[in-house]
C-alpha cells in the first residue's frame, strides 16, 4: 500500500507544482435580462456584498496559527430573512 501523505506535504507538493488548492466557482442565473437604464428586465433579485478580513499570529519556529480576530460586514439591503443571512455567513467562514 502506498504510504499516507501528511497535509503539509500535500501543500507543499502543490505549492511547487503551482497547483492552485482554493475552490472557486459562481452560478449563472437563467434567463436574466435587464436595461441597465432602469428601464425594464427581469433583474435577479437578491444581492449581496461584502468583506472580509483576519488578523492571525503565525510563529515562524513552530508554525503554530493564532486567530487573533476576524471583521465580517454584509450588506444583504432588505432581507428577506436575516436569520438565514446570519447563517450564510457564518458557515461561509468557516
Amino acid at each position: 500500500p502506498e504510504k499516507c501523505k501528511d497535509f503539509k506535504e500535500v501543500c507543499n507538493a502543490a505549492y511547487f507544482a503551482r497547483i492552485d488548492l482554493s475552490a472557486h466557482g459562481w452560478y449563472t442565473t437563467p434567463d436574466l435580462v435587464w436595461e441597465w437604464d432602469g428601464s425594464k428586465g427581469r433583474p435577479f433579485n437578491y444581492f449581496c456584498f461584502g468583506a472580509a478580513v483576519s488578523e492571525v499570529e503565525i510563529d515562524a519556529l513552530s508554525g503554530d496559527v493564532n486567530l487573533l480576530r476576524t471583521d465580517i460586514v454584509m450588506d444583504c439591503g432588505d432581507s428577506i430573512n436575516p436569520a438565514l443571512d446570519v447563517g450564510q455567513v457564518e458557515g461561509g467562514f468557516v
